[in-house]
């Protein structure tokens, strides 16, 4: 499988602005800044996507775990905030926590935490890292109405 992305920049790095898509066309020309955000457009940043892509990975690697362990969980939430910190004046990413969410009626959180566990381990985005990555796992009661869905 090859995925790519293409991003273009206009003007200074601080205070220009970025557009990126990918291949897949999901994300078409989209804003990226080095902030969060610039003027009154919403926009993204590099460190935003690279949020997003452990926290789905880390959902995905987690349900192929449990599954994998005969578990069918209704519901997988990976909440991965990046820490970005200036450092000798370079920017430096010095750490992501991963919290996950999981719905499945009967779970105890340590087999969550284990699946967690295993999944960091499996989800290629994480293994590339070369940044701390701690991952904390908890089960979400699930309520009846939702299990006789």
């Amino acid at each position: 499988m090859i995925r790519s992305a293409v991003a273009v920049w206009k003007g200074s790095p601080l205070i220009g602005e970025g557009q990126v898509s990918t291949s897949s066309g999901v994300i078409s020309n989209a804003l990226y800044a080095a902030g969060s955000s610039t003027g009154n457009e919403p926009c993204t940043s590099p460190s935003e996507m690279l949020a997003a892509a452990v926290a789905s990975c880390m959902s995905l690697m987690v349900v192929q775990e449990m599954r994998r362990e005969g578990m069918k969980p209704q519901l997988v939430k990976t909440e991965s905030t990046l820490t970005l910190e200036e450092k000798k004046g370079q920017w430096e990413i010095t750490g992501i926590d991963s919290n996950i969410t999981v719905s499945l009626p009967g779970l105890s959180e340590k087999k969550v935490q284990h699946a967690a566990t295993i999944a960091k381990g499996k989800c290629p985005i994480s293994r590339v890292l070369n940044v701390p990555i701690k991952v904390k796992a908890k089960v979400q009661p699930v309520e009846a109405e939702a299990v006789a869905a």
